[in-house]
């Protein structure tokens, strides 16, 4: 049996009187890789700050890892959320062997790293010089210096290029074949659906669909047939 990395409660956010997160209950297990799609507003960062531990419920409750608290697991998690902070007048290899340091990571993992994500040519290039897609592939290496378990992704497709894309997409499956547990947030269906093993659609807040890719095609064919239909 498959051991439960993600489980969460009727979980709530309330802001005032208005439910950012309504009621949300799932489940995702070790080696799924679960697509988050909404509208804007329906409530997808706000679900993925809190299981970050950046915001807390206002009701509900959730567990990774069996805890209750994110910060009692934070080595086993990472989370790719477009706010790399990374030195701008050094290279890729020198930024990411400051962060190594700062995490305890053993330094034998950077270069491996650099190599995974194709910066390990960049040399001395400054950071302030690298494209969008390069400063997103730096930050992915960044994330996964610590060997996480669970991998938080928020729109990381956002602004790139079909190259970036492509590599994104190929990154998730090597995660997916290593038994990583994948968690993304996207506008793009059809790329979301390409990679992903379970869905989870918001609407206003609340869960409107939790099911596995099977029962996306054998209830509504395609990810944006269920998209539209349960919206």
């Amino acid at each position: 049996m498959s051991q439960i990395v993600l489980r969460t409660v009727q979980l709530t956010k309330k802001y005032g009187s208005q439910s950012a997160v309504d009621n949300i209950s799932f489940t995702v297990e070790e080696g799924q890789i679960l697509g988050v799609i909404g509208p804007n507003g329906s409530g997808k960062t706000t679900l993925f700050s809190m299981l970050l531990g950046l915001r807390k419920p206002s009701s509900g409750s959730m567990e990774i890892f069996g805890k209750n608290n994110p910060e009692e697991v934070r080595k086993e998690m990472a989370a790719i959320m477009d706010q790399a902070n990374f030195y701008l007048r050094i290279s890729a290899r020198e930024n990411l062997t400051i962060s190594a340091l700062t995490k305890g990571v053993p330094l034998d993992r950077v270069d491996p790293l650099l190599f995974d994500v194709g910066l390990e040519h960049t040399g001395n290039k400054a950071f302030q010089s690298f494209s969008y897609g390069m400063m997103k592939r730096l930050e992915i290496a960044d994330a996964l210096l610590t060997d996480p378990k669970l991998i938080i992704m928020d729109e990381p497709t956002n602004g790139l290029d079909p190259e970036g894309i492509l590599f994104i997409r190929q990154l998730i499956l090597d995660l997916k074949a290593k038994g990583k547990t994948v968690i993304i947030s996207s506008h793009y269906l059809d790329e979301i659906e390409k990679v992903c093993t379970h869905f989870l659609i918001l609407g206003n807040g609340k869960c409107i669909f939790h099911g596995s890719k099977e029962a996306v095609k054998e209830n509504y064919e395609t990810l944006e047939s269920a998209f539209v239909k349960r919206l």
